[in-house]
């Protein structure tokens, strides 16, 4: 912590103090000044009245001893709570500190470095929180709140609480075991989940032979808090509303801004929030929950274009599509069209374009701009494979094709050709049964998942 005038610290209780009559006696403040201008002595007199008895519950004599022999004993901090997983909840709250160095792969209250401590307990309590949370001042970019002078166990901070010594260091005491809330024999509740984690399971030969730990997991507040505050500043930020009203305006000057997708919140305590925690309070309750999404893996050579090779549209397509395209031969051998049956081929038939359109992906993805220079493949396969090629100097032409549709048209029509000719090969006798109104059928599912595609945000043909 750096070092701090005296001068500061003496007056720190003072100041704080001074603070909370204020803002509690702003309003019989303001009165009493506009019953002085109109002179009303009687509504002076009351007011002043009112004022005195104010002013000495907030001496540091009173107030002092009111907070460490009693509210420090009613409230209780941590930086993770029993009630954020339970309202209701009476189980020990704890304080966290990293004594081991983590991966940054796992991410969780040891990865930020944050002011905040969170509490709850016995509402008439909570003035020692915003005691405890009262900044001093500021030093070397970084603020000094009162909690940092106790734990610091600042000497002139220490003599300001009291002018008999034994009662000042009692108070420091009682109000330094608050903050640190130093569980010896942790208490939980019946509320509170639990999680028996076995501690020897490769050795144990039986389930009776098992040991465990019992885990109680508490809700990290300060964490969630400090993701709340961060979240909140990106999005509703001023400088983030105007790069997003500045899009639709073409004088005005374009700058990135911040969206955040699939954002969930829930909401903790319902309609009292401030019964689970002082920042839940301030939160109103909301919690914000990131998109749960697992991760995308991408397998290398996932799908290789040779040099020779004519169209994507081949044997080594037909080996990632295996699974769907024999789905689709099952249908074709069975001799009813019953609505179960349509509805199974449908589901090959899309699984299929799924694949079709996370190979082009990949290939989009993975091969460089202009790869498809000097390859043998279809042109109008190389217009949707190789898109970053019209970005190209000298690659003017490409570019103008590219911005056509009539290459869409042809890739419809080379997949419905290229499935009707799997259908015919597997199947010689259906050969002249299977035609135009099954090019039809495939070449109208493919556009539809295209339009699907589009809609997802995720266009096939870009």
């Amino acid at each position: 912590m750096p070092q701090i005038p005296s001068e500061l610290t003496q007056n720190a209780v003072q100041n704080f103090l001074n603070s909370q009559f204020n803002k509690k006696t702003e309003k019989e403040q303001r009165q009493l000044e506009k019953a002085k201008e109109s002179g009303s002595s009687d509504q002076i007199a009351t007011l002043q009245e009112k004022l005195s008895k104010e002013q000495e519950k907030y001496s540091s004599a009173i107030w002092l001893e009111n907070a460490a022999n009693k509210m420090a004993k009613q409230l209780y901090f941590g930086t993770h709570i029993s009630k954020g997983v339970h309202p209701d909840a009476k189980g020990d709250n704890i304080s966290f500190q990293s004594n081991h160095h983590l991966p940054i792969e796992i991410v969780g209250s040891h990865s930020i470095k944050s002011d905040y401590i969170d509490a709850n307990g016995n509402a008439a309590a909570l003035p020692l929180a915003a005691f405890f949370d009262f900044v001093v001042g500021e030093f070397a970019n970084k603020q000094v709140k009162i909690r940092d002078l106790i734990l610091e166990d600042n000497a002139d901070f220490i003599a300001s609480l009291s002018s008999d010594q034994t009662i000042a260091t009692n108070y420091h005491q009682a109000f330094k075991e608050a903050l640190q809330n130093t569980v010896t024999s942790p208490i939980t509740h019946e509320r509170n989940k639990q999680i028996l984690w076995a501690t020897n399971s490769n050795v144990a030969g039986s389930i009776e032979d098992l040991s465990y730990h019992n885990i109680v997991p508490l809700y990290p507040s300060v964490l969630t808090h400090k993701l709340y505050q961060r979240i909140n500043t990106l999005k509703y930020s001023e400088e983030n509303k105007e790069a997003q009203e500045n899009r639709f305006k073409k004088t005005a000057e374009q700058k990135p801004y911040v969206t955040l997708s699939d954002l969930a919140s829930v909401q903790l305590g319902g309609t009292k929030p401030q019964n689970v925690s002082l920042l839940m309070s301030k939160q109103g309750g909301r919690n914000y929950l990131l998109p749960s999404i697992p991760p995308t893996f991408s397998q290398r050579y996932l799908f290789n274009v040779s040099k020779s090779t004519r169209t994507i549209f081949n044997k080594n397509l037909v080996y990632h599509c295996y699974k769907p395209i024999e789905q689709c031969f099952q249908v074709v051998r069975s001799p009813k069209n019953t609505v179960d049956i349509r509805d199974a081929r449908k589901f090959a038939i899309d699984e299929i374009l799924h694949i079709l359109f996370s190979v082009s992906t990949y290939i989009k993805n993975t091969y460089p701009a202009g790869w498809s220079k000097d390859y043998q493949l279809d042109d109008n396969q190389k217009l949707w494979l190789d898109p970053l090629r019209a970005n190209l100097e000298g690659e003017e032409k490409f570019a103008e094709d590219r911005e056509e549709l009539e290459w869409h048209l042809e890739i419809y029509r080379q997949f419905a050709n290229w499935l009707n000719k799997l259908i015919q090969d597997k199947f010689p006798h259906l050969k002249h049964d299977t035609g135009k109104p099954e090019y039809n059928e495939w070449r109208r599912e493919i556009i539809d998942m295209t339009k699907q595609y589009k809609r997802a945000g995720k266009g096939v043909f870009l």
